[in-house]
Order: structure tokens, then C-alpha cells, then sequence
């Protein structure tokens, strides 16, 4: 490949601009330990970011370096979705920064720069791409996981979260290099090609590749076996952290995995089929169950996660361009709703954390209260909530596909997980307080809320306003 044009580096306006604002604050770090300047900054950044991505870079799709960088809707989706969630955690940290002592401008340099790897990962066309990409995500997540240095828990968490990803990126890579040794290339359309040649029955270290690369990308959405890492990473967490991984690095996760199923291992559809449906299967009915157990509202939306990874995944399953969509408008209401979940539980600090802190809050908040009800319900799947229509086009799809045992067992254990989410709204509406009441929001929590309240409520009554942006690479 010869040097990057500037046509290439066009096509990387968003990732540079947030890489800009990150180096930027980094640079003037000691200036800004007070006041929302970080804040700001990141906020702006994501909003140029995502503005770019929709209306100035150029129309159509097309590719940059050398075939290794897309650009269509299927990554401006992704990209303005995984803008948007960065600039809603950046306002959620607003109390965190102050509270926790952790450096400001520092965190926000971090959560630039794993956006920028998410960003990347979504419009990734080669092995290789997505692999730096992904890694530059990680290794940015490990140091927010422990940002708290003085809690041991949270050292702790991004220890485990440092070894497990490790092992799973030494997975993919590994993956990505038996795809490299079998087809002579890691671009996407040339591994289709070659697929299609040799045939995936012919070789069997095709069968071993397809195999790392799926349990790679699966670690990066915490989809089972590969989840363990999740709950004590957003226990050990700060909330925003943990609300950010759930959201956007599942969406990211999600993004990469579209389009290698749909487009770098199409050929091999039958075996990802199987290995998709395993792994939706098992996330689904762990998270479903285990989610019950738990006492720690962290931790319960880490479960509730797993869960949904799994969701998302049966519209993977046809390895069909609806059903791609299909995912792409599931993570787009789950990113709204999770987000909102952990806005609540930050809005309330560290009585959030436990599911007796949320005894009696309709008569002391009924607000939040109100707002709470509205993301478990959507969470739940229940009508007219943008979760209810999420899970619709997902099971639908995977119906279609044929997998009609699988749709069955997805819709038996919503209500099996509905029993733990209504837990808390009986202990809200059902229960005397045993706290005092909530102190007042931070402006910046709140308009959080109302922005993931009202996507909740319109991708209920209106999903074809959001579903139409879903374009499937």
C-alpha cells in the first residue's frame, strides 16, 4: 500500500478530531483539575465528530488505505451512535471526577481515545485494522476500569479484566493469522474469495480460524463463556466507566462482528451459524439466570448486558443483510436504555449501587423513580418501550432464519430476567424509604436522562424514525 492521500485521511476526519481534543487535554492537563473544561471539551468533540460523519464526508460508501477503511452507513451509524455515547458518559462523569478524585482531564483523554478505537473497529475492512483497533479500545478500558487507584476493588477489576482481555486478544490474533496462512490475505473480500474457492469443509484450520476470530470479537461484547470478566469490571468501576463499557464497547463489539459475519466470512455462514447460535443460546439463558442472584445494581446490569449480547446476536444468526439491521436497531435502543439504567443509579451515588438503596424512592424522587420504571420496562422488553420493538425485530428475524426453538427460548427467559427488574420496582413503589432523599442532580445527569428517556419512549410509539438509519454493510 502506498502512503495515506487525503482523500484517506478524510475519511478519518471524526477519529482525528477526537484523537485532537484527547492530545489537547493531555497537554493542558494541570490547568483544568477544576471546572468543566474536559467535560466540555469531550462533548464537543463527540458532537464534531458525529456531525462530520453524517454530513461531510463524502456520500455513498467507499473505502480508504488501500481497501482497510470503509466508509458507509453501516460505519456513520455506528460512529455517530458511538459519539453519542461517549458524549452522554462524559456528562455522567460530571459527579465522578469530583467525587472519586480521579484526574480529569486524564479520564476524558482515555474515553477519547477508546471511542476513537470503537470508531475504527466499525469501519474496519481488514483483519489487521480491526485488530489494532479493538486494542487500542482495551488497553484504553483496563486504565478507566482502575482509575480509582485508592480502591482495591476496582485494582482488582481492571487486573482481571487486563488478563482475561489479554487471553482473548492473543485468541483473535492467533485467529487472524491461521485466516492469513489458509486464504494469503486479511482483507475481508479476498478472505470471501478464497472462502468461496476452497470451501470451508476442505480445510479444517478454516474451521479453527472462523472459530478464534468469532471467540475474539465474542469476549468484546461479553457474550458466554467469555463474559466473566464484565461483572467484576463494572463492579470495580466507576459507574460512568462501567455505563460507558456497557453501552459502547458492546456496540463496538457488535459493529466488528456484523461485519465480519457479513462480509469477511459470508462464505463460511453455516459453521457461523452454529457457533452464533451457541453463543446467543448460552448468554441468553446465563445472564437470564444468574442476573437473579444479584444484589449489586452494577453487577445486575453487567448480567442484564450478557443477556442482551445475546439478543443481539440473533439477527447475526441469518448472516443476511435484515438481519444485520436487525442487530444494528437492537444496539441502538440498548445503548439509550443501559445508559439511562446507569444514569439513575449515578444520579443516586452510592445508595444506586445496592437494590436497597431504591426502597421507597417513588415517594422521595418520584421522578426518578418514574424514569427508573421506564428503562427496566424497556430493558424487559415490554410494549410501548423501545426495548419491546428491539427484541421484536431480533426474534423476528431469527424466525425467519429458522432458528425457531432459539426465539422460544429468548422469549421464555424475558420472563424469567423481567422477575429481578421488577424486584426493583417493587422495592421503589412498594417499600418505605430507609434513606434520606436524594440530594439534587447534576445538570449534566439530567439532561442525560431526558435524552435516553425520550429515545426510549419514541423507539417505542415510533421506531421508524431510528430503524431507517440502520444500514447494513
Amino acid at each position: 500500500m502506498n502512503g495515506a492521500t487525503t482523500s484517506d485521511l478524510v475519511l478519518l476526519v471524526p477519529e482525528l478530531i477526537l484523537v485532537g481534543m484527547a492530545l489537547a487535554l493531555i497537554l493542558v492537563a494541570r490547568r483544568i483539575r477544576r471546572g468543566p473544561a474536559a467535560v466540555v471539551g469531550t462533548v464537543l468533540a463527540a458532537l464534531a465528530a458525529a456531525l462530520v460523519s453524517v454530513w461531510f464526508l463524502p456520500n455513498g460508501a467507499t473505502t480508504g488505505f488501500g481497501g482497510m477503511i470503509a466508509l458507509d452507513g453501516y460505519s456513520q451509524f455506528f460512529k455517530v451512535l458511538i459519539a453519542a455515547t461517549l458524549a452522554m458518559a462524559a456528562l455522567l462523569s460530571v459527579r465522578t471526577t469530583d467525587g472519586e478524585q480521579v484526574p480529569r482531564a486524564e479520564y476524558h483523554a482515555l474515553l477519547l481515545l477508546a471511542a476513537t478505537g470503537m470508531m475504527l473497529a466499525a469501519s474496519a475492512l481488514d483483519l489487521l485494522t480491526l485488530y489494532l483497533a479493538l486494542e487500542l479500545m482495551t488497553l484504553c478500558s483496563y486504565v478507566l476500569v482502575g482509575a480509582t487507584v485508592e480502591n482495591p476493588m476496582s485494582n482488582e477489576a481492571a487486573i482481571k479484566y487486563f488478563l482475561l482481555a489479554s487471553f482473548a486478544s492473543a485468541l483473535l490474533l492467533y485467529g487472524i493469522s491461521l485466516t492469513y496462512g489458509v486464504t494469503g490475505s486479511t482483507d475481508f473480500a479476498a478472505i470471501t474469495s478464497a472462502l468461496s474457492e476452497q470451501g470451508v469443509s476442505a480445510n479444517p484450520l478454516l474451521l479453527v480460524a472462523v472459530g478464534l476470530v468469532t471467540a475474539g470479537l465474542a469476549f468484546k461484547i461479553a457474550a458466554v463463556p467469555f463474559h466473566s470478566w464484565a461483572p467484576d469490571a463494572y463492579q470495580g468501576a466507576t459507574a460512568p466507566v462501567a455505563a460507558f463499557l456497557a453501552a459502547a464497547s458492546k456496540a463496538a463489539g457488535l459493529a466488528a462482528l456484523g461485519r465480519v459475519v457479513q462480509v469477511a466470512f459470508g462464505s463460511a455462514a453455516q459453521v457461523l451459524s452454529v457457533l452464533l447460535a451457541a453463543l446467543a443460546a448460552l448468554s441468553i439463558v446465563v445472564g437470564s439466570i444468574t442476573v437473579l442472584a444479584q444484589t449489586n445494581m452494577k453487577r445486575l446490569l453487567a448480567y442484564s448486558s450478557i443477556t442482551h449480547a445475546g439478543y443481539a446476536l440473533l439477527g447475526l444468526l441469518a448472516g443476511t443483510p435484515e438481519g444485520t439491521s436487525a442487530t444494528m436497531t437492537y444496539v441502538f435502543f440498548y445503548v439509550f436504555m443501559t445508559l439511562g439504567a446507569f444514569g439513575v443509579v449515578i444520579a443516586l451515588g452510592k445508595r444506586g449501587e445496592t437494590l436497597d438503596g431504591y426502597r421507597g424512592l417513588a415517594a422521595q424522587r418520584p421522578g426518578t423513580a418514574a424514569l427508573m420504571l421506564l428503562f427496566l420496562l424497556s430493558l424487559t422488553g415490554i410494549p410501548p418501550t423501545a426495548g419491546f420493538w428491539a427484541k421484536f425485530v431480533v426474534i423476528g428475524s431469527a424466525v425467519r432464519a429458522g432458528y425457531t426453538e432459539l426465539a422460544v427460548l429468548a422469549v421464555a427467559c424475558s420472563v424469567v430476567s423481567a422477575f429481578i427488574y421488577m424486584r426493583v420496582v417493587v422495592l421503589m413503589y412498594m417499600r418505605e424509604p430507609q434513606a434520606p432523599a436524594p440530594a439534587r442532580f447534576p445538570v449534566a445527569v439530567s439532561a442525560v436522562l431526558a435524552l435516553a428517556a425520550l429515545v426510549t419512549l419514541i423507539g417505542g410509539i415510533a421506531p421508524g424514525r431510528f430503524v431507517v438509519w440502520a444500514v447494513p454493510p
